[in-house]
């Protein structure tokens, strides 16, 4: 079809109407595209038919529908019925609260320095890419720093079959099931409740602390403070 045609009522809202799932992603694209044409010259401003006019609804945060939280418990339960490098990988997710790429970068390309800053509990520094194209640094544990350095030697990690894995143990294990994703909000939601606030969002990554409290930590209780009563 020749885009300079198109119109939003006619050809793109009965399109867009239609769909379920990733509305925002779609328009998005759509608007890029239409802004590609303009930038090469191929349509003029006049024949964008979605230039200030189509806008993307605003992200639904999941957690906010569904609590993204896993229990102590739960983690320990379904650890019992791991192995290998996939109990590995958990343990680093559990241990970081990374992105599942930020695993599978450090698995194939990651680094592990020495900790020598003020922490007792910190073993060592993981080193990954973020999502943003960044390196990434995260002091760990001693138990966390070993899984990784055995992550590290097998130089791979499968995320599909991790996924299985843990929806696998968490079946055996009688719990609810979790996802390896959910670590991440865990971690937020925990240290923002214990008043972690822009410590969580440097541990994670984050530029600030509105996008842990805004995706991730969405559940979080502030830690009380003094009141009259």
């Amino acid at each position: 079809m020749d885009q300079r045609r198109a119109t939003l009522r006619d050809h793109i809202r009965p399109a867009l109407d239609a769909e379920e799932t990733r509305l925002p992603h779609k328009i998005a694209v759509i608007k890029r595209l239409y802004s590609w044409l303009r930038e090469t010259d191929r349509i003029s401003n006049a024949e964008d038919p979605v230039m200030r006019k189509l806008k993307a609804p605003p992200p639904r945060v999941a957690q906010l529908e569904r609590p993204k939280i896993i229990s102590r418990d739960q983690y320990e339960a379904a650890r019992a019925h791991m192995v290998g490098v996939y109990r590995d990988g958990m343990d680093i997710l559990a241990g970081t609260g990374w992105h599942l790429t930020e695993l599978e970068r450090f698995a194939s390309g990651g680094l592990i320095e020495p900790y020598h800053g003020p922490d007792e509990t910190a073993a060592g520094i993981l080193v990954t890419i973020h999502k943003g194209g960044v390196p990434h640094r995260t002091a760990v544990s001693a138990e966390v720093l070993e899984a990784a350095k055995r992550v590290r030697a097998r130089g791979k990690i499968s995320l599909t079959q991790l996924h299985k894995t843990i929806r696998k143990a968490c079946e055996a294990a009688g719990v609810e099931r979790f996802s390896p994703g959910w670590f991440r909000h865990t971690i937020a939601t925990m240290a923002t409740e214990a008043g972690y606030d822009l410590q969580v969002s440097r541990f994670l990554g984050h530029r600030s602390a509105t996008t842990t409290r805004r995706h991730y930590a969405t559940l979080a209780t502030p830690p009380r403070v003094p009141t009259l009563r």
